[in-house]
């Protein structure tokens, strides 16, 4: 729903740390990993003619982006966790390790990026953190347990729901490139003709997630992590953005900035006070229900912004 968002320096440090942390690491694996069966794809894909690690694709396993991954499983296929699986060991080393943590206060992703409903702080040295989910699943494609790019800071609720998803066969919105922009929204819809909803004393509304177009991620996202079904419970917070934008109407902001000169320069800065400062784009990410909070705001505002 909301993009990860990492400028270009701070992506290559991160590429950068994430190498230096795994990439030792993953060689010593496919060491021991030569002759068994089941990875003999995997090991035939990463050696070469001379039988040394191809060092660029060992580049795109590690912090190669999703087409990197996409091609990668092309050629490999599915190799399934197994119990006491080596990969399953060097993602749980991984997390307990202090680049984890480090990638995590990078990332600095403030609310998961999958639902925008749940806060993802990471306060490292207090064992708090978002959990990480495997957009391709390490239960499907264990040899991608840690490639950087296939892990998503996200909330319990929406990594349990997705879980074992093959998101190789079935396309699934992606947090590192893909977003709900202003094409799908959220809005609210009437029940049993109660129009008093429309003045925020009703919870005869239902609330809908709305697109123009078929759109198979957005479709996969809602039927698998039930996002329309979540944010139906949310009637109470949505009674409150509505009463909120009856009251505060064009002359009542007018008189807003009246009163309080000091506090506001411009409508804009009013609106983001009631509306909890972040119903612009930009801020989507860095409070639950952001989204939300914008689509119902522009559904019921009854002023203009400057």
């Amino acid at each position: 729903m909301i993009r990860i968002k990492i400028d270009d320096n701070l992506k290559e440090d991160i590429k950068k740390g994430h190498y230096e942390d795994n990439s030792v690491k993953f060689e010593n694996i496919f060491e021991k990993l030569k002759g068994t069966q089941k990875y003999q794809k995997l090991v035939s894909y990463f050696y070469d003619t001379s039988g040394k690690i191809d060092k660029k694709k060992l580049e795109m396993l590690i912090i190669g982006n999703k087409s990197d991954l996409i091609e990668i499983i092309n050629n490999i296929g599915k190799i399934p966790m197994s119990k006491k699986d080596p990969f399953e060991k060097l993602y749980t080393n991984f997390t307990k390790r202090l680049w984890s943590k480090i990638l995590l206060e990078k990332l600095n992703v403030r609310v998961c990026p999958y639902c925008n409903r749940q806060y993802t702080f990471t306060l490292g040295n207090e064992g708090i953190r978002p959990q990480f989910d495997h957009f391709f699943p390490k239960s499907l494609y264990s040899y991608l347990s840690i490639s950087l790019f296939n892990l998503i800071p996200s909330c319990s609720i929406c990594n349990s729901k997705k879980q074992a998803l093959d998101t190789y066969k079935k396309d699934f919105y992606y947090p590192y490139e893909d977003e709900f922009g202003n094409e799908v929204v959220f809005q609210t819809s009437l029940i049993k003709n109660d129009f008093l909803y429309w003045t925020g004393v009703s919870n005869n509304f239902d609330i809908k997630l709305v697109y123009q177009e078929e759109n198979c991620k957005v479709e996969n996202l809602n039927k698998y992590l039930k996002i329309e079904l979540l944010y139906k419970e949310h009637k109470d917070y949505v009674r409150d953005i509505i009463r909120n934008a009856v009251i505060y109407n064009d002359s009542r902001i007018e008189e807003l900035l009246e009163q309080f000169p000091d506090l506001f320069e411009s409508k804009n800065e009013v609106i983001n006070s009631i509306f909890m400062g972040y119903v612009d784009k930009e801020s989507w990410g860095k409070r639950p229900l952001a989204k939300l909070t914008h689509d119902i705001f522009e559904e019921f505002k009854i002023f203009p912004n400057e």
